[in-house]
């Protein structure tokens, strides 16, 4: 349920030789929906080798690569043999050479160099010259709109996260340029979305990726942390998406009580609250233990129309340990091995001996030792998303309505994936939307409908359907950005 996008160029050379590393970098928009450029750099300098080589590890084991980091080059498609390991290297090597310096922007990371979405516009953003870097992503704040296909810019659902230090979150978009070269029968190859968010850090904090930001209404600048990265990229084999999302360690704890609390507490849960779930503890995932209610746990304060900038602070904890139920599921998809693959990926990454870890802190790479993989959906061989495998709620005049699994689902990985900072509220039987595809459901009949900012960048129909047209798009080699940014 999440959404998200590439760098300088759509073609699959290119998409490979702009990730070598380079120096340190940061960007934000503030984004709020109701759902639903600097000069051309010097060569970068050596990158330092790894302190540690990657763990040696038995052929079971989900294998991490040092190359990763050191020089990235992500695949254009999930291994043949498709494994859970499989869908989880290509999610690690995604993110890895997304978030690495730019090689052709001085101070940005990659994915701070792909087009930036525009939450005002509401239609043939490809077609407008292309927006680059953190100079812009600072102009693009948006505020509160009021339909559900407005969902990238805020939570999910339209709900308001407050940290504890009682400010909202903020989020932005970005998108690659392949995604401009749809058609109306699908996306094209290197295509994806990037949704980042971020919270306002009241003093300096060295584990967030950072950026300073003004916001509206103030002429302070103020400190941004990033919270939150959703990726999801489109494969031939899997129109459907692969949905990825990664969080800051320190986010919320578990709810079953079994997370030791972060040195300098939880983001989004108070120490009183987070020491009541440890207090008691439950025996299996979920939702916490009643005798923690007056915490509030997981509850959006209800606002109409723009809510405030601050608001008391929310309690939050994850229901799902990476976004992944215990036991067996009923459509077959092997729980045990997607938790298991997920965790010795970043068990070898960012773990205490973890190649991440290792890095020196002036090595620019250092600073995603903070950040994990929470896990990732699928479909099996790119199928339509179809129904749920797991219990949801739907919403009816005669009330609310608890709909059980559907066990010819063929979604598969974490098919309860949640992030924290962007799908808070939708955790559980409760939720409308149990994982990304019951915002983003699939469909080879209508395949540009999975992402929500399409309509925004062709045009939309009647019925909000995204509609590819000639619009003009400006060629991909045709960047708006300054002369002196180009190669």
């Amino acid at each position: 349920m999440s959404r998200f996008s590439f760098a300088h160029t759509s073609t699959s050379r290119d998409i490979r030789n702009r990730h070598a590393p380079h120096a340190l970098a940061i960007t934000i928009i503030l984004g709020l929906a109701l759902s639903g450029c600097g000069p051309k750099p010097e060569e970068p300098a050596a990158k330092p080798e790894l302190a540690v080589a990657p763990p040696k590890a038995a052929a079971s084991v989900c294998q991490a690569s040092s190359n990763w980091i050191s020089n990235p080059n992500p695949p254009l498609a999930v291994a043949a043999e498709e494994s859970f390991c499989d869908f989880y290297q290509f999610s690690w090597q995604w993110f890895l050479a997304e978030v690495s310096p730019s090689p052709t922007m001085a101070g940005e990371r990659v994915f701070e160099t792909n087009r930036l979405h525009n939450p005002t516009v509401s239609s043939g953003q490809c077609s407008l010259p292309e927006m680059l870097g953190r100079a812009s992503a600072a102009k693009m704040l948006a505020m509160r709109a009021d339909k559900p296909q407005d969902f990238e810019d805020t939570q999910a659902d339209g709900n308001a996260l407050y940290d504890q230090n009682g400010n909202i979150l903020r989020y932005n978009i970005w998108y690659s340029r392949a995604e401009c070269q749809a058609t109306q029968t699908g996306f094209t190859e290197g295509t994806f979305e990037i949704k980042v968010s971020w919270m306002i850090l009241p003093k300096p904090d060295a584990s967030y990726y950072t950026m300073q930001a003004t916001l509206p209404g103030s002429t302070t600048p103020v400190t941004l942390g990033m919270v939150g990265f959703h990726i999801a990229n489109w494969t031939s084999k899997h129109p459907e998406m692969i949905w990825a999302t990664f969080e800051h360690k320190n986010n919320a704890p578990l709810c079953d009580g079994s997370s030791p609390a972060p040195a300098n507490g939880w983001a989004f849960a108070s120490s009183d609250a987070a020491q009541c779930l440890t207090a008691n503890p439950q025996p299996t995932s979920g939702p916490p233990n009643t005798a923690c209610a007056q915490f509030n746990f997981d509850t959006p304060d209800p606002f109409q129309g723009t809510p405030p900038a601050t608001n008391s602070p929310n309690n939050i904890c994850r229901q799902f340990a990476n976004g992944n139920q215990p036991g067996t599921s009923i459509n077959g998809n092997d729980n045990a091995a997607n938790l298991l693959a997920i965790q010795q990926l970043n068990d070898q990454l960012v773990g205490p001996q973890g190649m991440l870890t290792a890095l020196p802190d002036t090595d620019p790479m250092a600073i995603w030792k903070h950040y994990m993989l929470i896990g990732a959906i699928w479909t099996k061989d790119g199928a339509d998303s179809g129904n749920p495998p797991v219990a949801y709620t739907v919403h009816e005049k005669t009330g609310d309505k608890i709909v059980p699994g559907d066990a010819t689902s063929l979604q598969r990985g974490s098919l309860e994936l949640t992030n924290m900072s962007m799908e808070t509220f939708q955790q559980g039987d409760t939720s409308w939307a149990p994982n990304c595809f019951g915002c983003h459901g699939f469909s080879k009949t209508d395949p540009l409908d999975v992402s929500h900012i399409c309509p925004s960048l062709f045009a939309a129909d009647s019925n909000g359907n995204c509609v590819v047209q000639d619009t003009g798009v400006v060629p991909a080699t045709a960047s708006a950005a300054p002369a002196a940014e180009k190669k």
